[in-house]
């Protein structure tokens, strides 16, 4: 939904508004909409606990600037912190020091002053509370704390398409993986070329297309087989796919329907009837789904082949199920022999 709305505040037609600025707005709706959310932030961001509202792009009055505005402002009674955010740009001139001049007129509150940014970018501030973060320590806040409400989940997708929850430091981790990423993408690819002619033997007429570019990668978190439009409406998209995930580290076989589809919810309807398959809807599409977590096949020493009979039982599934429904008006050129 974010990312929707983000693409329809950017049409030329209209006042195009920044990144920083929608993003900010996204995150202060969270937190207004959901007082518990609001409630952990305030307690990680380690302010007194209170009462409190949020507010954005608030104006204060300096005598050498009269447009001082604050991103985002969190105050309670006791307590008032302000917290300027950083997507593509870095601090404007004397921005921290003027917020800081602000807060120090705040006599009866304790003040504190806070800086987000999406890239590294050090500063030296003695005052008001002052700590500094990164967006994707708030993708990773929400992930574990949050991510079961819908609106927190869709502003995680949101910072994740804007490359806002990549922790860039240089870990150990991350020079272990370096090290290993050329063997780890082979190893990969490998297992899914080996199921390449698995797939065929169940749909031989299926026209297959890759996802295995470093763009798509970075898009699905995967590399995959999949063939398109495999029901008879090809108004919108739907597709049979195969693959490897990254991240979960899991082999996958799924159909997905686009949301707008006049069959997805029959598809989602059969999965949740059938129990065989596990099944999900979002704004998106309805996808169903089997999966393998690939820890099972360490230090396995028939790896090769029981990935290989993992990918065959999952497509075995599948036909049976796309045999089992007609109804769904499959697209016999494509799925069947």
């Amino acid at each position: 939904m974010l990312l929707d709305l983000y693409k329809l505040v950017r049409r030329p037609s209209i006042v195009r508004m920044p990144l920083e600025d929608f993003t900010t707005e996204c995150f202060a709706g969270v937190l207004n909409h959901h007082p518990k959310v609001l409630e952990s932030f305030t307690a990680w961001l380690l302010l007194p606990k209170g009462n409190y509202k949020v507010v954005t792009q608030k104006r204060y009055t300096l005598e050498e600037d009269v447009n001082c505005i604050v991103d985002l402002v969190i105050e309670s009674e006791s307590v008032i912190c302000f917290i300027e955010h950083k997507v593509n740009s870095k601090e404007g001139w004397e921005q921290l020091n003027k917020y800081s001049k602000v807060l120090s007129g705040k006599l009866h509150k304790q003040t504190f002053l806070k800086y987000c940014t999406k890239h590294q970018e050090t500063k030296q501030q003695n005052l008001h509370n002052f700590s500094q973060y990164r967006w994707h320590e708030i993708a990773v806040w929400l992930f574990k704390n949050h991510s079961q409400i819908p609106l927190v989940a869709d502003f995680i997708t949101f910072l994740k398409h804007h490359q806002m929850t990549l922790d860039t430091s240089i870990t150990t981790e991350t020079v272990i993986a370096l090290n290993k990423f050329l063997q780890t993408y082979e190893v990969m690819d490998y297992h899914i070329r080996e199921a390449l002619p698995v797939f065929k033997g169940y749909f031989p007429n299926a026209i297959l297309e890759k996802q295995e570019s470093i763009s798509k990668i970075k898009e699905h978190n995967r590399i995959a087989r999949f063939t398109r439009n495999i029901v008879s409406d090809r108004s919108k998209h739907s597709e049979l796919l195969y693959c490897i995930h990254f991240e979960e580290v899991k082999l996958q076989t799924q159909i997905w329907i686009s949301i707008a589809h006049p069959l997805a919810e029959t598809l989602y309807q059969k999965a949740a009837d059938g129990k065989i398959f596990k099944y999900w809807k979002d704004n998106n599409g309805v996808g169903i789904y089997l999966d393998c977590k690939m820890y099972q096949f360490i230090e396995d020493q028939n790896s090769d082949q029981e990935i290989k009979n993992w990918f065959s039982q999952s497509f075995v599934s599948f036909k049976n199920f796309i045999d089992s429904n007609p109804d769904i008006e499959w697209d016999i050129n494509t799925l069947q022999k």
